[in-house]
């Protein structure tokens, strides 16, 4: 006979198992404190925070840790603070909220942390095109490097910016106080749509890269009188190396090797005689290319394996390192000191976790904790990530990530396979991830597969991918649900296959390749016409010199693989398309125009297929405003549990 108690305890235990999920607000609001950055003098934190219903600068005293805001943009955000000295910052204006970085081209400004002194450096627009859908032509700068010191001066270099493409323009040093700019790249060898610059610590460019017309051509010069060689080149689907710093010995440049070795490995090059010599790092999973420096100096290497890591050159800085390391095993740790490293900036965040601030003081050896970037987030009812590896089918090894739903279930799960946007970009990586976590609470397992393309995991990784949209790529993903399957984690009958952008595209390739193995599909903001994507006029990359030369061979040519292109494409292949379509797009997009989504509606409606269509006027590629958020993420709750149960 069961008891009151017995039966309190069993409503109390069910009351909690079926605990309301975190709700789209909770996940998707936008943080507290988006980044920090320390000031070289170690006494100021430049932040990134919501004010007047957009992302603004705010300061924070290290000592007081009060905030003061400092602008009060309303109708863009602020997406990147840099210092430029000890009292000085510049920002670059954008739109958050949106994907594969629609907000190129903003506007620069430069003001005093006491909000003195302001000036635009530069003028924008690609931010009011990302939100409004306006066609920009003009300038912009890019920043190219800060310098040492307390110099008012940057590096940057212009980009004009029109319907027909982009053009690299002059280098200059540029005061942030008066907008002077002086030209430090006249009589610059050679010009391209893009440019890469290594400039050294005294502002004088020594390194060129230009990437025209699919090629890629480096230079180099010893000093500012010196005269420009040629030191490479190549097409820029061939492998390679990158220039990346000048080293401390200023003969020498530290470059990331893809020529000798499938990882991009650091080495030292000698420019005189063109030989590549010591290895300074190398990682046996992952690319090294993200270099970090103090007050100019390099000091040691950012990389993302199965989780983030630093691996620091300076022995002071590798112990501290170490000592938070494991004062906080569950995290990743990220220092950022002051140039002094009198006191240090840690950014510790976990798939858990969006992440914490805090002051570290060597000399005491004490860690004081600042702020949580997202305070509303509870670490303890989210899901946990785990990195995992699979074969493909021709035996390439697939890195990934899993995450299993908070009820505690571990075998025969719904699963949403989640497809990574780009494709040719750094994937997915171990953190915490809103969509992520919003599955997971409600009962899904989620599978994110870094499929061949994927940027960091080596040339061979990355160059297999070329002319694959469709093939291999799609199978790395289906070989990734029926490692799931065979593994007994997902059930074969309860799988959604869900992307945005490339993603996507996967998305209703897969639905058309595998029409058995899914029982949904969500498609955010996709491609799904290959040829579209190829000779489209009005996407914001239509004139572009990737879209002329390199394309050819990473997707293929309109022409020449029309029979490729049209089996490999989603819009063409829609009659094999059996499951639902979950389908969303922004009226204002010109990374992935609408067409693309009315195109693959009408050819499934013409198959008696109707998709669950959604538009959200005003909004670029993806949805920044939370109304349209959530009225997305509740449209996908409900249709996932529709189709592969709740």
């Amino acid at each position: 006979m069961k008891t009151l108690a017995n039966i309190l305890l069993v409503f109390a235990f069910t009351g909690a198992a079926y605990a309301a999920p975190a709700s789209v607000e909770e996940l998707f609001k936008p943080a507290q404190f988006q980044s920090m950055s320390i000031s070289p003098d170690g006494k100021t934190i430049a932040a990134l925070a919501p004010v007047a219903g957009r992302q603004n600068l705010v300061v924070l005293d290290v000592k007081t840790k009060k905030p003061t805001p400092v602008t009060s943009f309303n109708s863009r955000d602020i997406v990147q603070v840099l210092w430029v000295n000890s009292k000085r910052v510049v920002v670059r204006t954008g739109s958050i909220g949106v994907r594969a970085f629609d907000a190129r081209g903003g506007a620069l400004y430069a003001v005093d942390v006491d909000g003195a002194e302001g000036r635009m450096i530069s003028e924008g627009g690609g931010d009011e095109q990302a939100s409004s859908g306006i066609r920009f032509t003009g300038r912009a700068l890019n920043i190219v490097r800060t310098l040492p010191g307390e110099t008012d001066d940057i590096i940057a270099q212009e980009y004009v910016f029109s319907s027909n493409g982009s053009q690299a323009g002059d280098l200059f040093r540029v005061n942030t106080r008066t907008g002077r700019r002086t030209s430090i790249g006249f009589g610059k060898p050679d010009s391209g749509s893009g440019e890469g610059w290594v400039v050294d610590q005294t502002g004088v460019a020594r390194v060129m890269t230009a990437f025209a017309e699919g090629k890629v051509r480096i230079w180099y010069r010893a000093g500012p009188e010196a005269p420009w060689k040629k030191l490479e080149e190549r097409g820029q689907t061939q492998p390679g190396w990158v220039p990346l710093a000048i080293s401390e010995d200023n003969k020498h440049l530290l470059v990331a090797d893809q020529v000798h070795y499938d990882k991009a490995t650091l080495v030292l090059y000698d420019p005189e005689t063109k030989a590549f010599g010591e290895v300074i790092a190398a990682h046996p999973q992952v690319d090294l290319a993200n270099l970090v420096s103090n007050n100019g100096i390099v000091v040691g290497v950012r990389y993302d394996a199965d989780r983030g890591a630093t691996a620091w050159f300076d022995a002071s800085l590798a112990k501290i390192q170490s000592s938070i390391d494991r004062a906080m095993p569950a995290s990743v740790n990220m220092l950022f000191p002051s140039r002094d490293r009198s006191v240090i900036l840690v950014f510790s965040y976990s798939d858990v976790s969006p992440g914490s601030f805090y002051l570290f003081d060597p000399r005491a050896g004490k860690m004081e904790w600042l702020v949580d970037r997202s305070p509303q987030i509870k670490p303890k009812e989210m899901a946990s990530m785990q990195p995992v590896r699979y074969k493909a089918r021709d035996g390439m090894e697939i890195p990934a990530y899993l995450t299993l739903p908070t009820n505690g279930r571990k075998k025969d799960l719904p699963m949403v396979v989640m497809v990574h946007g780009g494709p040719w970009v750094e994937g997915d990586e171990w953190g915490f991830h809103p969509e992520v976590q919003f599955l997971a609470a409600r009962g899904y397992a989620v599978l994110q597969p870094n499929f061949r393309g994927t940027t960091r995991y080596g040339w061979k990784h990355f160059s297999s991918s070329f002319g694959q949209w469709g093939l291999a790529m799609q199978d790395d993903v289906t070989d990734g649900v029926k490692w799931a399957v065979a593994e007994g984690i997902a059930d074969a009958k309860r799988v959604c296959i869900y992307g945005a952008s490339y993603g996507g595209y996967a998305t209703m390739m897969g639905l058309a390749k595998d029409p058995d193995l899914y029982k949904c599909g969500i498609n955010y903001v996709g491609v799904t016409d290959v040829n579209l994507f190829l000779t489209a006029t009005w996407s914001d990359y239509a004139q572009s010199d990737f879209l002329k030369y390199t394309v050819q061979e990473m997707v293929g040519d309109s022409k020449k693989d029309a029979e490729r292109l049209k089996a490999t494409s989603p819009v063409e292949q829609a009659h094999r398309i059996k499951a639902p379509v979950l389908m969303a797009y922004g009226a204002a997009d010109y990374r992935v125009p609408i067409e693309h989504g009315q195109r693959m509606r009408s050819a499934m409606e013409r198959n008696g297929l109707k998709p669950i269509w959604m538009v959200a006027d005003g909004e670029g590629h993806g949805f920044r405003e939370m109304a349209n958020q959530k009225m997305f993420y509740e449209a996908m709750a409900k249709f996932l549990e529709e189709n592969i149960g709740k």
